[in-house]
């Protein structure tokens, strides 16, 4: 093992998707904490970045993403080179299972290379053994750290991290779309990166009228531009609500804020439930064919998760959406199921 001063410069290479990269969360916190004069470099895609220059342990950021920008030979050399320009790297944080990525550590110089060993071992100096059972994903990074010597927290939790503006461009938002400072709101997220975990627009209409009903709350809506259709589908069924549509309108750190504000964040299994989970606020999360015991929020919010597997299925499901059963799973979720969840967060705040 190589020895390492406190002011070494590190490189941890993070996986590309939002909840996976906020299960990666916790390790640059023990990583700093241990050699807290450290310059901590993450790699990552460009999309990853509004997240993790806000981490307080972060020091730099490089975008990389061979599917994409460096998807050319040539690209990736140039890459490369410029990691070797900003070396020389005492230790590299593989985080990442790509095997590209283990042999980018070895080419960049780095001293020490740290990674699950499974087809990646030939490019580790320090490769560690995976779990043998599949586990969730924030304690399958506890477990990397573990292996990797460091001495893990009593809570296992992950955090998302704001910056001051980032409160300030919520409540911007938030006032142009006619929410009053102080009012209550509920949050709702429409959208998922895979159809079968999105719960049906009607659904989330039908939940809306019963919480004006009931609470007298409004709606808050939030997304990505590309959810504009979603949210025409779910404006065009409600009836009794007050909704108002943040989506396209704030970046995911600004959309962290507004969850903060909410009384709780409803939403399927989606980056923006980790988020939310992440910086302290409530959650009801709606799951099917993928498995909480792997993905489920576990931030520091509270989280209330309600999941519906047809007879004779089971999670992970890794078939094609053709092979789902009629209707799908997440419509099974009533919406009298999701407001007793409400309910049961309201009692709490």
């Amino acid at each position: 093992m190589h020895s390492v001063s406190n002011r070494v410069k590190i490189l941890a290479v993070m996986k590309n998707w939002l909840g996976d990269l906020l299960f990666q969360m916790p390790a640059l916190d023990l990583i700093k904490q241990k050699y807290p004069e450290a310059r901590i470099t993450c790699i990552a895609p460009e999309r990853c970045r509004e997240i993790l220059e806000a981490h307080p342990a972060v020091s730099d950021f490089l975008s990389f993403d061979e599917k994409g920008v460096h998807r050319s030979w040539f690209a990736r050399i140039k890459f490369l080179l410029e990691l070797r320009k900003k070396g020389p790297w005492d230790q590299g944080y593989l985080f990442h299972r790509s095997r590209s990525r283990a042999l980018l550590l070895l080419l960049a110089g780095v001293k020490e290379r740290i990674g699950y060993s499974r087809g990646r071992r030939i490019f580790l100096n320090r490769p560690l053994i995976e779990p043998a059972k599949p586990m969730h994903q924030l304690d399958y990074f506890f477990h990397f750290m573990k292996e990797a010597g460091f001495e893990l927290p009593g809570e296992k939790t992950y955090r998302f991290f704001l910056k001051p503006e980032d409160e300030k461009e919520a409540a911007k938002a938030l006032e142009s779309s006619e929410i009053r400072a102080g009012e209550r709101y509920l949050c709702f997220h429409l959208g998922a990166n895979w159809g079968p975990k999105r719960w049906p627009c009607g659904h989330f209409a039908a939940l809306a009228d019963k919480i004006a009903e009931k609470m007298r709350v409004p709606i808050v809506v939030t997304g990505a531009a590309g959810d504009v259709s979603l949210w025409e589908s779910f404006r065009s069924q409600v009836r009794r609500a007050k909704t108002v549509s943040l989506i396209g309108k704030t970046g995911l750190r600004a959309s962290a804020a507004v969850y903060k504000r909410a009384i709780c964040l409803v939403t399927g299994d989606s980056g923006p439930m980790h988020i939310a989970s992440g910086v302290g606020a409530s959650v009801v999360a709606l799951f099917g064919p993928t498995d909480p015991k792997l993905t489920g929020p576990r931030g520091t919010g509270d989280s209330i998760v309600l999941q519906y597997v047809p007879p004779g299925h089971s999670t992970p499901f890794f078939g094609e959406e053709k092979d789902l059963p009629e209707g799908g799973w997440l419509a099974k979720i009533s919406p009298d199921q999701v407001l007793e969840a409400v309910e049961r967060i309201l009692k709490k705040v």
